[in-house]
């Protein structure tokens, strides 16, 4: 039986290392390669995380609220030299203090890796990833950018190889380094030709072309990473820009349309009113006459 308390008590102590790879993981989750590369390494660092924030946990709560871990555990270790029902009270005295206590190291934990993987991904921490290219991107994209992938496939005939264009929705990376899959959107698809002197690029084609874009639900085009020869990602192609300059002349538009339609109803209007020989007031009666309940 005490091995079985041992298990579980080693367990409770390792939560902190262990939410810390999950709040690592709920922010950062294209490169598995950030800071470990194996079991032993991430059991290791999760061990060295636990304990370093057990020692702040425990520091903290000693110096602020005169917490002394020794009289805290004390009578559980006399166990043997109690009875029973003497150390069931003691024990299950002590069950929500511990259970607040785990409970709080691990929320640390997880919030120290949220932070770890705001770092890797923003730039300040960005030396910790193994793989530092793909943060560019993610980066980019956590931030409103755009940013669009020219993906030269594997497929050739005729000395034309088959590529796409489009905006990079996901990616991700296997442990190597390499692209494991990219996923497009917006896409259109064009061949390079590699007759001439210099490769040159056909025309793009939209892969949805002459489908209403209403009726689409989504427009996803996942590529392989084994059919990917080359890929390049360009930051400054259909890049959205918002400023209150802009805001306003949109307002200013919108204001401006409506005005126009104002203008064209009300023109449309009186041609009907001359063509009928009616007035205006048989114009503003006509919701009154709607609204009343037909007689008979």
């Amino acid at each position: 039986m005490s091995v079985v308390w041992t298990t579980i008590v080693i367990i409770a102590l390792l939560f902190p290392g262990v939410f810390f790879f999950i709040g690592l993981a709920t922010y950062e989750r294209l490169s598995r390669e950030i800071i470990r590369s194996g079991v032993v390494s991430e059991i290791a660092l999760a061990t060295a995380v636990a304990v370093t924030l057990h020692l702040i946990s425990l520091s903290f709560l000693s110096a602020f609220t005169g917490f002394r871990l020794s009289r805290f555990v004390m009578p559980m270790v006399d166990y043997s030299a109690s009875p029973s029902h003497e150390t069931a009270t003691q024990i299950t005295s002590r069950l929500a203090h511990v259970a607040y206590y785990f409970l709080g190291t691990a929320t640390l934990g997880f919030a120290i890796g949220m932070l770890v993987a705001v770092g890797i991904v923003s730039g300040w921490l960005r030396f910790l990833a193994k793989h530092k290219w793909i943060y560019d991107i993610v980066d980019r994209g956590r931030k409103g950018g755009i940013v669009t992938a020219f993906v030269m496939t594997n497929t050739v005939e005729n000395g034309n190889v088959l590529m796409y264009s489009g905006r990079v929705h996901d990616i991700f990376l296997l442990p190597d380094g390499k692209i494991s899959y990219v996923t497009l959107k917006n896409c259109a698809r064009f061949f390079m030709s590699f007759s001439g002197d210099a490769p040159k690029t056909g025309p793009h084609l939209d892969l949805f072309d002459g489908q209403k874009s209403y009726r689409r639900v989504w427009d996803y085009l996942l590529i392989d990473g084994d059919n990917i020869a080359n890929i390049l990602f360009d930051p400054s192609v259909e890049t959205i820009r918002t400023s209150d300059e802009g805001f306003k002349a949109l307002q200013e538009a919108l204001a401006k349309q409506r005005n126009e339609a104002r203008e064209a109803i009300r023109k449309r209007t009186e041609e009907l009113l001359k063509r009928t020989g009616a007035d205006a007031n048989t114009i503003d009666a006509a919701p009154a006459v709607a609204k009343r309940p037909t007689e008979g």
